[in-house]
């Protein structure tokens, strides 16, 4: 969620301002009061004033700038760094003059380096971390001769390295962990869309091709038959005109799922549609044989499958069959799934196909874990196909 949905985001998701109102209100109030009773020259005290409250703001900016605010960042943090040690009185406690980079806003620099590390491209995340390991080391330097801490010596030097070092590292990692899940989620999405377009092509290959090659083989049967049989007009004339309805309402429903409109998609085809199917086709000339087995059971998906298969395998004994063509169309149940046997014999013409409707076969078979063999016969060609029921 944003801050401004439709517009551009000054400070990117609202989350960011969130995590950045909170961090202001626990630790900016200690780090101003310090400030303030610091007991440094006015320079220095509107200097670190500056430097605390910009790497606040910062924090709310990282996800939309995440390289100018952690250069900004990262030079009020050398400012703190550099700047004389603060007198340790407070409000609340009296204690040894301690280096400003101790405030407790320096946590700020932690989610600048995360933004980096999480939402930008090579070389910065790489940069950021050099920056970050390079003030870590600085931070101990300025602090070496520091002796104001409540603790043991060797206990202090442990907290403060683990703090440095860790939670730089701790902060680039997390970064780096967000940057990766992003990239391979987009990967899995680019890789669902592709596959959407695999089958969206598919589909549209089979039920353009099965139709017009009905439409094209009938116009030209009565091209040849209608000069000799006027009354044969009608018919022939009828039948292209169902084939093509049957194209444009397929279509439709295609067109209807890819626009959500579920409720105006028709039923996809499966087994029940085979007959009639096999019917369309011998109308157009060529000799069908269909035989199915009365046990046949399956799923919608696998029965869309055997459909389409059935209909690819037809469609190119009626374009590439070449003359006085005969097919056979067999589905047997087994133990396990359904075999489809598509075989046709003919005096084959010149293959002219792109070898796609072959190609979308067998990926709609390996969809549904079956497998597939298309290959020259005996006086003719043969589509095998097992698949699961």
């Amino acid at each position: 969620m944003s801050i401004h949905a439709d517009g551009p985001r000054l400070f990117g998701h609202a989350g960011q301002v969130a995590l950045a109102a909170v961090m202001a209100a626990v630790l900016l109030p200690a780090s101003l009061q310090s400030v303030r009773v610091s007991g440094v020259s006015t320079w220095w005290t509107v200097a670190l004033t500056v430097a605390l409250l910009a790497l606040h703001v910062c924090v709310a900016a990282a996800r939309r700038l995440p390289v100018p605010v952690f250069a900004t960042g990262a030079l009020a943090c050398a400012v703190l760094l550099i700047a004389p040690d603060i007198d340790g009185v407070t409000d609340f406690a009296a204690a040894s003059a301690y280096s400003p980079i101790l405030l407790p806003s320096i946590l700020c620099f932690f989610p600048l380096l995360y933004a980096v590390s999480a939402h930008t491209r090579a070389p910065w995340p790489t940069v950021a971390l050099g920056v970050g390991l390079t003030g870590s080391l600085l931070t101990l330097a300025r602090l070496w001769g520091f002796t104001g801490a409540p603790i043991e010596a060797w206990a202090w030097w442990l907290l403060l390295a683990t703090t440095t070092f860790g939670g730089t590292t701790a902060a680039w990692a997390l970064g780096r962990y967000r940057a990766t899940r992003a990239a391979w989620t987009a990967q899995l999405a680019e890789r669902a869309a592709a596959d959407e377009r695999r089958r969206i092509a598919r589909e549209m290959h089979d039920v353009v091709a099965h139709s017009l090659a009905v439409m094209v083989s009938y116009a030209e049967a009565g091209r040849l038959v209608v000069p000799r049989s006027p009354e044969r007009a009608d018919e022939i004339l009828t039948t292209i005109a169902d084939a093509g309805r049957e194209a444009m309402t397929e279509m439709r429903g295609l067109l209807g799922v890819l626009r959500d409109e579920s409720a105006s998609t028709e039923p996809q085809p499966g087994l029940a549609e085979l007959p009639a199917l096999v019917d369309r086709v011998r109308a157009t000339g060529v000799e069908v044989e269909l035989s199915m087995d009365d046990r046949l059971d399956t799923t919608p998906a696998v029965g869309l499958t055997i459909y389409r298969v059935v209909q690819e395998a037809l469609t190119n004994v009626t374009r590439h069959a070449g003359r006085r063509p005969k097919a056979r169309v067999s589905l047997t149940a087994t133990g396990t799934g359904i075999d489809v046997r598509v075989t046709n014999t003919g005096t084959p013409t010149e293959n002219t196909g792109t070898g796609k409707g072959l190609a979308g076969m067998r990926e709609r078979v390996d969809a549904v874990g079956g497998t597939l063999f298309a290959g020259p016969t005996d006086g003719g060609w043969v589509v095998d196909v097992r698949v699961p029921c």
